[in-house]
């Protein structure tokens, strides 16, 4: 004993002296000078517990009841599972060296609640400590993170320890460790440095993540950095630090950090493996079997938050979800594995030790594995090795993202480099498509200005018409092409006779498949609704599409339309179209781009049939607009066929007026009675369409203004009964003309009707002219019938015919 600056062991450092089995047990420790012990002593064997339940005894009931059954503790395992039972240990300690003792004591976990000392001395004196995270950090005995007491003992002293401990429902765990002070600091140290290296990995791939989800927009990212954030504050929660610095105070946040941050970051793991994994479009059943567990989730979270009676129950589910949430990835790895759908094998090498670390945490709470250092932190060791291989997969994601935007940009190089020459090609067609029409137009008209005998007079005016509607349609493709592409689409819906609107669409494309000796067959059942509301246009625009394409594709067989409704819902109706051709069909390249708009194949074909090549982008367009379907497929002899489906609703009570007026020839002079229309047009040709309209009504007498000021001085002069509203023209165009009639500064009554003649049909007009106070609109080239049915619509009563 004399050289006491060199360190040794020396063999009586601490001895254990055991006394009855059922009685107090005594720790006997002598203390040597500059020794410091290899580990920390377990005193387990030497202490007894009393498993209390629910009653909360007092310390005097305790240690003046020799009726209270205390039982070994080494008869119970060192983990009791999830409980919010109370415990009390008690045990023995003794100095019998002639120098004072100085120890720390550990037991309990950093999140159990209530953790209390009572120290009997011999002379008689109790010394309480406290610790727990219940009560505030400061007021703990010792503050520490752990639940540590300081043990004093004087030399040749006796002392006689008890312990209370109670969880909230947390896995309670029972160990008794001994340390001597300088030993206890040198293994804190330790500690630190492995906390600060976990930690470290978690913090810098949360920070990382989240600039890479800012940076590339990928949803992966901001899960995958939410996940290891919250796992992060879990064990942080777990190891005592979220009490120590977060909520020092204690309190509801401080109870409840462990479940809120153990449930949000299963919801952010669940979300993070079903976009990385793709299990929308990989899997639909364990995408959806995902949601449920988010659901389950979000409802224990609920639970955790607004239901306190249950609070205990929240670990062992929050334990239970887990375990189910890691069934559920592996089952992933499992199907893409089989369905062989490419998954990096980092990503499977990190959720491999994911599993394994939180299947050893989550059994050692469910006390089916024995309590150690590696059972504590199981968690940790599979988490860490997680993060790293699961960035490193990360990292492999960003290369595939960096690969798949250089692609992008190559494809759209080539995109751009493919419109210049698409766009040149589409000059080409266009101006040939334009010039046939004109071109007979010019001809037939000249060969009327020389013939004065005008012979042939009624087939020169039908070729005429013939060549302007089909001169018509192509610019209406390339408007509603435009409209299409600036994204302005809309419906307009309103009630209409379907069996006349889809009479007059027969019977123009009979005439079609007619003058090319094709059979034009029909099959409409007769429980067809005879109203429906819907947008009446667009629906004829897609049968007139596909029905010139099949026609135009065909120059042997026939043609055949079939119609069926059914009921869809209580008011609610869908048409079922079936257009099939015996044409060339289709070939399997250009089946994949059919509903493209300017497809470069389109337009470097050799020319064999008309058209711009927007018809099927159009009708697609439609379709999709109104929550359709369509589906074109080539027979399996010859020819197409294609499916087409719209959704209306029945209207069986409404009327409308305007496309299905009666026709011009029909009309006559009786219908209106005497008033004066005021056009407001700059265009001398149009000037000379409404002229000779309504010069079929007699007692109509119309007055002419070149534009809106003119209007204006002429109603200063002359009254009249309705406005023909031209909008774009120079002077003042139609819009503020509106404006100042219907604000009253005109000479005119302010509500008088006002129907605008436009070939602007774009919803912001209409909205616009409608929200000045027009009464109607008519789009050009103007429909007789339908002029003469807004006219009659909108005069006053009192020059209408009863």
């Amino acid at each position: 004993m004399h050289n006491l600056t060199k360190l040794y062991y020396v063999a009586a450092g601490i001895v254990l002296q055991t006394i009855a089995c059922l009685s107090p047990v005594t720790l006997t420790a002598q203390l040597q000078e500059n020794h410091i012990f290899s580990n920390p002593i377990s005193i387990r064997s030497k202490a007894s517990v009393l498993l209390a339940g629910q009653k909360d005894y007092e310390f005097n009931e305790i240690r003046n009841n020799p009726k209270l059954s205390f039982v070994p503790l080494t008869g119970i395992k060192e983990n009791t599972g999830f409980s919010n039972d109370h415990f009390w240990l008690t045990f023995s300690l003794e100095n019998t060296t002639s120098e004072p003792a100085y120890y720390y004591l550990e037991t309990g976990r950093p999140i159990t609640d209530i953790v209390d000392l009572y120290l009997v001395k011999e002379n008689g004196k109790v010394e309480r400590q406290f610790s727990g995270d219940k009560i505030p950090f400061d007021q703990k005995t010792i503050q520490h993170r752990k639940s540590i007491f300081d043990i004093r003992l004087a030399p040749n002293e006796k002392a006689e320890a008890y312990i209370h401990m109670k969880s909230d429902g947390e896995v309670v765990m029972l160990p008794l460790q001994l340390y001597q002070k300088d030993q206890f600091f040198y293994l804190t140290y330790k500690e630190q440095i492995f906390y600060g290296f976990f930690y470290g990995i978690l913090i810098l791939a949360c920070v990382i993540y989240l600039f890479f989800f800012f940076a590339l927009r990928d949803r992966a990212f901001i899960y995958y950095g939410l996940y290891v954030l919250f796992i992060a504050l879990m064990q942080f929660s777990l190891d005592g630090f979220f009490h120590q610095y977060f909520t020092p105070k204690g309190g509801w946040l401080s109870d409840r950090a462990v479940l809120l941050t153990a449930f949000i970051s299963l919801f952010f793991f669940g979300k993070y493996g079903d976009k990385f994994l793709n299990l929308k479009e990989n899997s639909r059943f364990l995408h959806s079997s995902g949601k449920v567990l988010g659901f389950s989730i979000a409802l224990g979270t609920l639970l955790l938050v607004a239901v306190p009676s249950i609070f205990q129950y929240c670990y062992p589910l929050a334990n239970a979800i887990g375990i189910l949430v890691l069934v559920h990835m592996i089952a992933s790895l499992v199907v893409m594995k089989t369905k062989k759908v490419n998954v990096d094998p980092y990503f499977v090498i990190g959720i491999s030790f994911l599993v394994f670390g939180f299947v050893v945490f989550i059994l050692n709470n469910f006390n089916t594995i024995e309590n150690s250092f590696f059972t504590n932190n199981g968690a940790k060791f599979g988490i860490g090795f997680e993060i790293i291989f699961l960035s490193i997969s990360m990292s492999n994601r960003i290369r595939s993202l960096r690969m798949e935007n250089e692609k992008n940009q190559m494809l759209a190089l080539q995109r751009a480099e493919d419109m210049n020459q698409i766009k040149s090609s589409f000059l080409s067609n266009i101006s040939h498509e334009l010039r046939t029409p004109l071109n007979l137009i010019m001809g037939v008209a000249t060969s009327l200005q020389q013939n004065k005998e005008e012979e042939d007079l009624e087939e020169k005016c039908k070729l005429i018409l013939s060549s302007s509607k089909n001169l018509l349609g192509y610019i209406e493709d390339i408007l509603d092409f435009t409209v299409i592409e600036k994204g302005n689409q809309e419906l307009k819906e309103t009630s209409f006779d379907l069996p006349s609107t889809l009479e007059k669409v027969i019977k123009i494309q009979r005439a079609k498949a007619e003058a090319k000796n094709l059979d034009f067959n029909l099959a409409i059942p007769n429980g067809l609704p005879s109203r429906i509301v819907g947008d009446k246009g667009k629906m004829v625009q897609i049968l007139n599409h596909l029905l010139d394409n099949a026609i135009k594709f065909t120059n042997h067989g026939s043609v055949e339309i079939k119609v069926n409704a059914k009921q869809k819902g209580k008011d609610g109706v869908q048409l079922d179209f079936e257009i099939k051709d015996t044409g060339i069909g289709i070939s399997k390249e250009k089946m994949s781009t059919i509903f493209e708009s300017f497809t470069k194949k389109s337009f470097m074909d050799k020319r064999e049939f008309s058209g711009l090549g927007l018809g099927l982008y159009i009708v697609k367009t439609y379709v999709d607009l109104q929550g359709g379907t369509i589906d074109i497929k080539n027979n399996e002899q010859q020819g197409t066929t294609c499916h087409l489906g719209l959704n209306f609703e029945v209207d069986e009570h409404e009327t409308e007026l305007g496309q299905d007026a009666q026709p011009l020839t029909q009309l006559n002079s009786s219908a209106v009675g005497a008033s004066r229309i005021l056009l407001v047009e700059d265009n001398k040709m149009n000037q000379t369409v409404v002229k000779l309209l309504l010069k079929k009504w007699e007692n109509v007498s119309l007055t002419i203004a070149n534009h809106g000021k003119e209007a204006l001085e002429i109603m200063n002069e002359e009254t009249f009964d309705l406005v023909l509203m031209d909008l774009q023209m120079p002077e003042m165009d139609g819009f503020e003309t509106t404006s100042i009639i219907r604000s009253g500064r005109a000479n005119c009554a302010p509500d008088i009707p006002i129907i605008v003649l436009t070939a602007d049909n774009t919803s912001d007009t209409r909205k616009e002219i409608f929200r000045l106070g027009a009464n109607d609109l008519v789009t050009k080239p103007v429909n007789g019938a339908l002029l003469f049915s807004k006219i009659n619509k909108n005069f006053p009563l009192s020059i209408k015919v009863a």
